[in-house]
């Protein structure tokens, strides 16, 4: 099963990033913008993972979530990946990348002898749109400079995900939940 590890983003936060894209949206560009039920913030992509592999996977999870105590995030800005000149990837930055990024450092740490190679490359960010194309950018870049992002919201979970692939888009399972110490 196609698997990924992530923190959830609570209804709200969901609700109000799902206004911002409607924004955005107007600009015309070519994107497959992300369904504001599936935006996560992604600690690490497993891919394909045998059956026999989730117990301890989820033992993995459940150790980085008791040293993750429930900490308040903030909404950035917004950025490309890999960066404005040549964007692929539209998403808004988060706060405490620093503890975003221990946190999926340490679970490669732990996944790696299960045989999940680590990529030392985590950036804490929210996809919001795959992009297909230069045309009208300018429009969206000018735009993410005009909105003020206002929303914050705590971590209070660290997510064990199955991914199925359709052909209206990905549909996201919880597999696992592992609570972040209080």
């Amino acid at each position: 099963m196609r698997t990924f590890v992530a923190i959830p983003i609570p209804e709200s936060v969901k609700e109000y990033l799902g206004n911002i894209q409607i924004q955005f949206k107007k600009c015309n560009v070519p994107a497959k913008w992300v369904n504001i039920q599936n935006i996560h913030i992604t600690l690490k992509f497993l891919g394909e993972v045998k059956e026999y592999t989730i117990e301890p996977v989820k033992d993995a999870i459940k150790e980085i979530a008791d040293k993750l105590s429930p900490i308040k995030i903030d909404l950035i800005n917004f950025g490309f990946f890999p960066n404005e000149r040549n964007p692929r990837v539209f998403f808004t930055e988060t706060s405490k990348e620093e503890i975003l990024q221990k946190a999926a450092y340490d679970l490669e740490e732990k996944l790696e002898p299960l045989g999940f190679a680590p990529e030392h490359k985590f950036k804490s960010h929210i996809t919001l749109a795959r992009l297909k194309g230069k045309t009208n950018i300018h429009c969206l870049t000018a735009k993410s400079k005009e909105i003020k992002l206002d929303k914050s919201f705590y971590i209070k979970s660290i997510i064990l995900y199955k991914s199925i692939l359709t052909p209206k888009g990905p549909i996201y399972e919880k597999i696992f939940t592992a609570a972040c110490s209080s």
